[in-house]
């Protein structure tokens, strides 16, 4: 029988592989297009998505701090499930909006929420020393979740020749992960005290004061959100780029059918792609220990994949789409690095029950730059095509990065009782 603690890792690796089991995410921008969308429409409808997390992130994060973290997460699945619906069954840009909003509604109440409960069964088992190495086992495990939903989804178009059916199949795996979080220790709900005005306005100054309190908080908080949104937002463009490199495709030609000779190549690459990004989550703490320290691993790590927006955007302006692609490999194994030493970073220094407000504010920061660069980056690629989009995030990028370097952090901020 699984000791507690393995079986605590076993249901953390196994919600990330399931709610990575996203059919739908290799093909969305081409759902969007075989739609009549545009590449401004699909920047507006992630915009919107972006503002609507914005606005959620916060009082979503409250709330799981203060009723209970299980609750928020199954709220975060049955949200999805509704939004997923209502993609299946409609294809027009107008009703897309409310299915955006109730993706973002899941995704505020699921972003920081369930890295709170892994940070608190951490530190229930005397193990907070191993964020890094731990989440990146979690990540690791979302990751391979993605690859096997590529292959799956890409089989799975070229079957019905429809992308609708990915957001259908994807409810199954979400109902499950649905009663996995109902399932979760009680001990993970934190310390609820229900929610009230009162409650919510300390709640809400004891977490801000922690940016007073620690000035690299807020620093590392822009840091990560910039990074993550142009990641998050950029990473997409990797489906219509490998549709225009299907079409001349010899061993491909003798498929008549464009839509599947492109889901049989998104399928592939993607699950190389995410498997490539499952190593690379492994590798994480490994990584920040040759370089030395954590600040130096994330601005190194920074950089390059600047550099690689840079070199996406140069093999695309030459048309040699084949080396875009393999940029596109870099691309995600540079974000999966990352992403566990920026968690174990803000592990160290956020106080325990204020870090599913404080993780959400993370996720609520980069929703500001989302929102923004989104329908940027659309335009672009409408007007001028998508390699000016990846100029411009590179160049985002480098200024950032040489205006917020992260800095080394040694402890957690202290809660001060006596204010």
């Amino acid at each position: 029988m699984l000791d507690h603690k393995k079986l605590m890792l076993f249901r953390f690796s196994s919600y990330g592989f399931l709610k990575n089991l996203r059919f739908f995410e290799p093909f969305l921008y081409l759902f969007f297009l075989a739609n009549g969308l545009t590449y401004l429409q699909i920047g507006f409808l992630i915009s919107i998505r972006e503002t609507s997390t914005l606005l959620l992130e916060t009082p979503t994060g409250i709330i799981a701090d203060l009723t209970g973290r299980r609750k928020a997460m199954a709220t975060a699945f049955a949200s999805y499930i509704v939004s997923f619906i209502v993609f299946y069954f409609f294809s027009s840009f107008l009703l897309f909006i409310p299915a955006m909003l109730l993706f973002a509604l899941g995704e505020t109440f699921r972003s920081g929420t369930h890295k709170s409960m892994i940070m608190e069964h951490l530190d229930e088992e005397g193990m907070s020393d191993q964020k890094v190495q731990y989440y990146g086992k979690t990540r690791s495990a979302s990751r391979l979740g993605s690859a096997v939903s590529a292959v799956l989804a890409g089989v799975i178009v070229y079957h019905f020749q429809n992308y609708n059916i990915v957001f259908l199949v994807t409810i199954f795996p979400y109902i499950i992960a649905f009663f996995l979080m109902l399932s979760y220790p009680k001990s993970l709900d934190g310390e609820p005290s229900g929610v009230s005005f009162d409650s919510t306005i300390s709640h809400l100054k004891g977490s801000l004061r922690q940016f007073f309190d620690h000035p690299k908080l807020g620093k590392m908080m822009a840091n990560a959100s910039i990074y993550d949104s142009f990641f998050k937002i950029s990473k997409d463009y990797l489906s219509p780029i490998i549709r225009s490199f299907a079409v001349g495709l010899p061993f491909l030609l003798y498929i008549e059918n464009n839509d599947q000779r492109t889901a049989i190549l998104v399928g592939v690459i993607y699950f190389f792609v995410y498997m490539n990004s499952f190593i690379s989550s492994r590798k994480s703490a490994s990584l920040m220990e040759r370089t030395g320290n954590m600040s130096k691993a994330l601005n190194l790590l920074y950089f390059i994949m600047a550099s690689a927006f840079l070199a996406v955007a140069i093999f695309l302006y030459l048309n040699v789409t084949l080396l875009a692609i393999a940029a596109f490999f870099f691309f995600f194994t540079l974000y999966n690095l990352r992403k566990p030493m920026v968690v174990g970073y803000l592990g160290d220094i956020i106080e325990p029950d204020t870090r599913a407000t404080l993780l959400s504010g993370h996720n609520q920061l980069r929703s500001v730059v989302g929102m923004i660069i989104a329908p940027i980056l659309g335009f672009l690629a409408d007007t001028f095509g998508i390699s000016m989009a990846f100029f411009f995030g590179a160049l985002v990028l480098i200024i950032i990065g040489l205006v917020l370097p992260v800095k080394e952090v040694k402890r957690r901020v202290k809660r001060d009782h006596s204010r």
